[in-house]
């Protein structure tokens, strides 16, 4: 990027940012003051430590540019001054080479972004940009979770305000002791379509939708003649071949000598609640799938790769056997897998060769940065996008980061997209690798069976490859 592109990148993304410059030289400050002011809306500037930390406790800003040797105050101390009142705050410290004995402490102070002097206007613009880009990408994703949280609070509000009104109503039918129905009130006829005569000479069948197994009834049956009360969900069919969802009671009605003489139901209509919730979770998965792709698009992968490994992570868990709400869970979180990059600095996400140690401390972090977006929420969708933010990377065999668990200790979402991202990952081309032929992946997986992988998991992706293939070419970039 030239130096032209890099001031204005620096202009758009730093327009309403602040910065406090301190400098004890005035011919440096005058020059490096005349610098950020034309590119920052606001710059504070302080001639000593002292002068500096009085003003960041005045007016806090996002960049604190400043030199380490001055009086009053060095620059060390009001750093550490500044990390107590707020951990987070973003540095630049300029320092001339005698000044190296002071480096270690502020690299343990946390910060690491440095400039030698005497300062080059071009070296100044270039940390600047790297410093702007992860404050701007802070405030992104802050304010993409709080818009997130935001609507998913007002969604579930409204799933709640529906379940109120379709509660007020009940639908009522009484059977006697052989099953067949001897009442109904007018809310069922109006929501089935039946008439009380209709139901009264064909019975329960004329409701009974194709989609539910006779076991079901037979165990509905089993439990209310045993003297037990049954709740449930039944899908009922209406005159027209439409159906309607029930939240349904059952209640065995005693003699005085506690003999079972009829059965009442006591059901709400619930199609509507059905309905909406469908299009609540539609709506969270679409909105964690669209943030997963802003995610990998600033990595330079596309937007499939997220759709691919939600698939992949779909079908495992259909093949290990988790319920419905785990699966629904675990598709529409794993596209979150790799958000915490979006804290990664570009210099090392788009790396095209292979990370030194450093780079890779920094590059693992993401597991921690994506956590961290979704850990405090109560919701079971975000609560699972942080689960496996956080343990994708973890293995089997304890050598995983960035807890180092092992084994079942792995929750079964960190385990299933942990195998779902390398399989796509090792299938398709990277900035930094060719894609791998299918033989050599599959070769690759089998060995990493209860090393890097779930062993069980290993199994069922290799008994099922094509099926996994099949998500491959439909999903294919």
């Amino acid at each position: 990027m030239q130096f032209r592109e890099m001031i204005q990148h620096l202009s758009k993304h730093a327009k309403d940012m602040s910065v406090l410059y301190v400098e004890d030289e005035p011919l440096i400050r005058e020059n490096i003051s005349l610098l950020l002011e034309g590119i920052f809306e606001k710059v504070i500037i302080a001639s000593n430590g002292r002068e500096g930390l009085d003003l960041f406790q005045q007016h806090p800003v996002d960049i604190v540019i400043t030199d380490i040797l001055m009086p009053e105050m060095n620059g060390v101390i009001m750093i550490r001054s500044i990390k107590e009142i707020y951990p987070e705050q973003h540095f630049i410290v300029t320092s001339a080479c005698e000044e190296s004995s002071y480096l270690l402490e502020l690299i343990n102070l946390g910060v690491a972004q440095f400039l030698l002097k005497p300062i080059q206007s071009e070296q100044i613009v270039r940390v600047l940009l790297e410093v702007v880009n992860n404050l701007y990408n802070e405030r992104t994703v802050r304010e993409f979770t709080l818009h997130l949280q935001q609507d998913l609070l007002h969604q579930t509000t409204l799933l709640e305000q529906y379940k109120e009104v379709v509660d007020v109503s009940s639908i009522v039918i009484k059977t006697d002791l052989y099953g067949n129905i001897i009442y109904t009130n007018e809310l069922f006829t109006k929501i089935s379509g039946f008439s009380h005569d209709e139901v009264i000479q064909d019975g329960h069948k004329l409701l009974q939708h194709p989609e539910i197994n006779s076991e079901f009834y037979e165990e509905l049956w089993q439990t209310i003649r045993s003297g037990k009360t049954w709740q449930g969900i039944i899908k009922n069919l209406k005159k027209d071949g439409n159906h309607y969802i029930t939240d349904t009671t059952i209640k065995p009605i005693l003699d005085e000598f506690e003999q079972i003489i009829e059965y009442i139901s006591i059901s709400h209509d619930i199609t509507e609640l059905f309905d909406l919730n469908e299009e609540i979770w539609q709506t969270q998965h679409e909105i964690l799938s669209s943030l997963g792709e802003v995610g990998e698009t600033r990595s330079h992968e596309t937007g499939n790769h997220v759709r691919r490994v939600a698939k992949y992570a779909q079908l495992l868990g259909e093949l290990c056997g988790l319920d419905e709400e785990q699966i629904r869970l675990l598709y529409s979180a794993s596209p979150m897998h790799d958000i915490g990059k979006i804290g990664i600095p570009d210099a090392i996400l788009l790396k095209p060769g292979k990370l030194d140690i450093n780079e890779y401390k920094i590059m693992k972090t993401h597991s921690m940065l994506g956590y961290d977006i979704f850990k405090n929420s109560s919701r079971p969708l975000l609560q699972a996008a942080a689960i496996i933010a956080k343990e994708h990377h973890e293995k089997w065999d304890g050598s995983g980061y960035p807890y180092g668990l092992h084994g079942e200790n792995i929750h079964i979402y960190g385990r299933i997209v942990a195998l779902a991202d390398v399989f796509d990952a090792l299938s398709c081309e990277r900035v930094y690798k060719k894609a791998w032929p299918m033989e050599q992946i599959i070769q690759f997986i089998s060995n990493e069976k209860g090393k890097h992988f779930d062993p069980n998991l290993v199994e069922m992706f290799i008994n099922n490859i094509d099926q996994f293939r099949s998500i491959a070419a439909e999903l294919q970039d």
